[in-house]
């Protein structure tokens, strides 16, 4: 019987997430201390959704993503996963990444050392035991850039690099559908990294036309994985 991609990446996780930290350890040595995008020579793109808010509405979108066959990453929070015990392997069965994204989605440049390694060890933990590893990506939550702090203890736990993003479509804010596509359209470029949320329901409405607008402008949505990986 073949297995499923989830069971291949959790027999694989040592080596594998070892290999993959290494080259975007080395990706980003041209880069800040973050990573907030890819290749500027190459004409792809990262859709990356910050897992939170209603399951039904992350379904919605995974719909979308399967019938559309777009790849994304997802950064998910803890207590979500927590809550929804089935959907992170859902996404890696889909063919998507996930990552972390703190426990509880609170504002990581404000807690202490200790609230900073509670958020992020209490997440990976829950990611290790529904798909088998960490997750080979973390985003801090309530920042778009981390500090030497969470850095270190986003290493600690097997993050080579935290992930930013260079493009904010600033769908949390519920702006409505054109709002969300305007702000992702005017800021993207090859290699961006785009930042969008599961959560809310003007990112359902706006995600088959922003798809349609960056396949019209040459550029092809991949994982993060692909993005970061050559």
């Amino acid at each position: 019987m073949g297995l499923t991609r989830r069971q291949i990446l959790g027999a694989g996780a040592v080596t594998g997430f070892a290999a993959l930290e290494a080259k975007f350890a080395s990706a980003a040595l041209a880069l800040s201390p973050d990573i907030s995008h890819g290749s500027r020579a190459i004409p792809r793109v990262a859709l990356t959704f910050h897992g939170n808010g209603d399951s039904a509405n992350a379904k919605k979108l995974l719909e979308i993503f399967k019938a559309t066959k777009t790849p994304v990453t997802v950064f998910a929070v803890g207590t979500w996963l927590k809550a929804n015990p089935t959907l992170a392997g859902q996404i890696i069965d889909q063919g998507h990444d996930i990552g972390n994204h703190t426990y509880s989605h609170t504002q990581m440049k404000t807690i202490p050392a200790a609230k900073v390694d509670s958020e992020i060890s209490l997440c990976a933990n829950l990611l290790k035991k529904q798909i088998g590893n960490h997750g080979a990506f973390f985003r801090p939550s309530g920042t778009q850039y981390s500090t030497a702090l969470i850095r270190k203890t986003a290493a600690k736990y097997g993050y080579a690099n935290c992930i930013s993003y260079d493009v904010d479509s600033h769908d949390y804010q519920d702006p409505g559908k054109a709002a969300v596509i305007s702000n992702t359209m005017k800021a993207v470029k090859n290699g961006s990294i785009i930042s969008l949320h599961f959560g809310h329901q003007n990112t359902i409405d706006a995600l088959p036309t922003l798809l349609e607008k960056l396949h019209a402008q040459g550029l092809t949505p991949v994982t993060l994985t692909t993005l970061l990986g050559k």
